[in-house]
Parts: C-alpha cells; structure tokens; sequence
C-alpha cells in the first residue's frame, strides 16, 4: 500500500498456499523489492517473531534493504478491522489498482466452488461484522487493515506536524507585521517632527 496527499493506493495483494515454505518467502522478498516498499509490517501474535527472523535472509539475498516492524493486536479481529477500513472508506480515501480487483478473483477459480468467494478480499470485505468468527477466512482483509491503521496513524501525525508549523508561521507573521506597523508609525511620527524641534524646547516652551 502507499500514501499520497491523504490517499491510499492498494496497488499489490497477495495470498499464499503452504505456509512458510522458501518458494513463499522469496516471492515475498521479489514483492517487496517490485513494489519499493520502504516498511514491512509483520503481525507478531502468532509464531513469537518466528516469521520475521525466517523472513529477514530472503530480503538479503536479494540485496533488498528494508525496514520491518512487528504489530501486535489484543482487540477483537472484526471489530478492529471494521473500526480502521470503515472511515476511510466513507471518505473514498482508499483507491484500488484494478489489477488488484482481476488477481483476487482469477487465481481462486481454481479452488472448490464453496471455498472460492471465502478466499477474496472484496468478498470478505462485504461480509463481515462484528461478530467474533463472521467470516471464515479473514487473511485479505485484515492485511489491508494493518496497512490502512498504519498509514492513519501517520497521516495523523503528519496533519499534527503540519498544523503546529503553520499556526508557528501565523505567529511569525503576525510578530513581523506587528515590527512592520511600529516602524511605518515610527518613521512617520519623526518626519512630522518640526526641523530642530528637542525635548528642551519642548520643556522650555511649556515653561
């Protein structure tokens, strides 16, 4: 998934049969590599890190440096997924690749007919609640949740970011307006001062 001016693109999905055989982790790395990712996310709650350590060879044997971080979630799966996909599907910030769409349908049809609609994201996608256990298969759409939780967090911290530089900027402008208007009014109050006027002679006169 990448990020551009607030919105998400899903440009690649994947899922894999056998676990986590070489064949597997190597076409992970390639993705990785194809898509120039610069973050990996790697939920932790199951396998204890395993994955990450068996993961880490494979993007060095093919020279891909990249950093990899490890999530690790305690809330229930349906609700999480809903409460992170929901918003930022209401405001079509999440934009799919169409080739996304032709790969989730096309390499299921291989698959019994009863497990094929079970498999795909979009299936999914439209069939869960909130119910612990909805769906049978989750694996598409909660990997797109990590992906969108993730970019939301750092959009949030970014509109911070970028709030608190632009009320510093409203500050310092408005300190060299202020400097700006105390020196116009300076500079006009001294030429209107008589030539040779001096605070004797104004003393002196109201003497």
């Amino acid at each position: 998934m990448k990020n551009l001016i607030s919105f998400l693109y899903l440009t690649k999905l994947g899922g894999l049969m056998g676990g986590y055989t070489e064949e597997n982790l190597k076409l992970l790395a390639q993705t990785a590599k194809d898509q120039k990712v610069n973050l990996i996310l790697i939920e932790s709650n199951f396998g204890d890190c395993m994955f990450t350590e068996l993961f880490k060879p494979f993007l060095r044997k093919i020279d891909y440096a990249v950093t990899i971080e490890e999530v690790r979630h305690s809330t229930q799966k349906e609700a999480r997924i809903i409460d992170t996909l929901e918003p930022v599907m209401n405001q079509h910030k999440l934009i799919v690749d169409r080739t996304v769409v032709e790969w989730d349908f096309k390499p299921t049809q291989k698959m019994p007919p009863e497990e094929q609609l079970q498999y795909q994201l979009f299936y999914q996608k439209t069939r869960i609640t909130r119910d612990r256990g909805a769906l049978v298969h989750d694996d598409r759409l909660d990997a797109l949740a990590m992906a969108v939780a993730y970019w939301v967090e750092q959009m949030g911290t970014i509109a911070s970011a970028a709030l608190q530089e632009r009320r510093e900027e409203l500050l310092r402008d408005e300190v060299t307006n202020t400097l700006r208007d105390y020196e116009r009014g300076l500079t006009a109050f001294l030429g209107a001062v008589p030539q040779g006027f001096t605070g004797n002679n104004f003393l002196g006169r109201r003497r």
